[in-house]
This record gives structure tokens, C-alpha cells and sequence, in this order.
């Protein structure tokens, strides 16, 4: 009876130590879709190029919330910039500020 035990604990311990870690893999996308925010610096063109890896997050139904908010602000702050170049205006300007910090902020790497 005792070696029975022995035998169902070990297999028990042996099946956790198998399983993949899936919450690192889960993140992968999230983090290329940061990195690539925070090197874009505001700059529109950089931005437009990160919508692919946001289009990708919009099909993993754990970050379609996410990605959805994102291309939201995303979508933003272009309209923003497009208004700046256009028109040159001081609010116009203070308001894409506004939304390229929350951008970032909503996108810094977490340790």
C-alpha cells in the first residue's frame, strides 16, 4: 500500500513539472506591441508599423480588450498629429501630448 502511494505522489509530482509555462508565452505579443510603442518616440510612421502587431493581439481573445482600447488611442493620436500638420494649433498639439502619454504609460514594461 505504501509503495502504491509513493508511486501515485511521484506521478503527480512528475505531471506538474511537465506542464508548459503558457502565462510567458501569453505575453509575447503584449510585449513586442510595448517595445515597440516606446521606441516609436510619437513618430506616426513607427506607430502605424506597431498597428500590425495590435492587429495580431486583436485575435487572441486574452488581449482583444486591450488591442481594441489601444487601436482606439492609437487611431487618436494619428487623427492628432494629421490636425498638427494641418493646422498648426497650440490645443491641438497639448491634446496628442496628452494621448501619446497615455499611450505609453499604458504600455510600460512591468519587472
Amino acid at each position: 500500500m505504501k509503495k502504491l502511494i509513493l508511486i501515485a505522489i511521484m506521478a503527480s509530482g512528475l505531471v506538474a513539472c511537465a506542464q508548459p509555462p503558457a502565462p510567458k508565452e501569453d505575453t509575447k505579443l503584449k510585449d513586442a506591441y510595448s517595445a515597440c510603442i516606446n521606441t516609436a518616440e510619437g513618430n506616426p510612421d513607427k506607430i502605424q508599423a506597431c498597428q500590425t502587431v495590435l492587429d495580431e493581439l486583436k485575435k487572441d481573445k486574452n488581449h482583444q480588450q486591450f488591442a481594441d482600447q489601444e487601436s482606439v488611442r492609437t487611431l487618436d493620436y494619428q487623427q492628432c498629429i494629421q490636425a498638427t500638420r494641418t493646422g498648426n494649433d497650440q490645443a491641438v498639439k497639448a491634446r496628442c501630448d496628452k494621448i501619446w502619454k497615455e499611450i505609453r504609460s499604458n504600455n510600460t514594461t512591468q519587472p
